[in-house]
């Protein structure tokens, strides 16, 4: 039993060997391919790589920032109410929670409260 472990040891250390061997030959061959063009290595092809750090600007730094803001925009709740299907949407009222718009639907006239916040979500629509 000791002999094949001494035998599977021996394997492991030639094999060691022979990658450091390769590698040094790999990191040899790539800087003297600079002097010929006889051989050289590359990891990692050529194709297109990631650049996450487009804008260097506060805010731009993604997709989806650029337009963020803390607030919703009495013209952007009037914009969705309009997207949901009221119209002749107006703002009515707008504080530092919530800003509400009124308009028509189906004839009758539909009031809808959106938060103040990013996005304009959608706190109730009664009409």
């Amino acid at each position: 039993m000791t002999k094949i472990l001494k035998t599977a040891k021996t394997a492991v250390f030639a094999l060691t060997l022979a990658a450091a061997g390769l590698a040094t030959t790999a990191v040899t061959a790539s800087s003297a391919s600079a002097a010929s063009s006889g051989f050289s290595i590359t990891i990692g092809g050529g194709g297109h790589g990631h650049y996450g750090n487009r804008g260097h600007r506060r805010g731009h730094d993604r997709w989806d920032r650029g337009h963020r803001r803390g607030f919703c925009a009495p013209h952007q709740a009037a914009r969705k109410a309009r997207h949901m299907g009221i119209r002749h949407a107006r703002v009515v009222g707008a504080n530092h929670r919530v800003v509400r718009v009124v308009g028509r639907k189906h004839g009758h006239r539909v009031r809808a409260v959106f938060a103040n916040t990013w996005r304009c979500p959608v706190i109730r629509v009664r009409g």
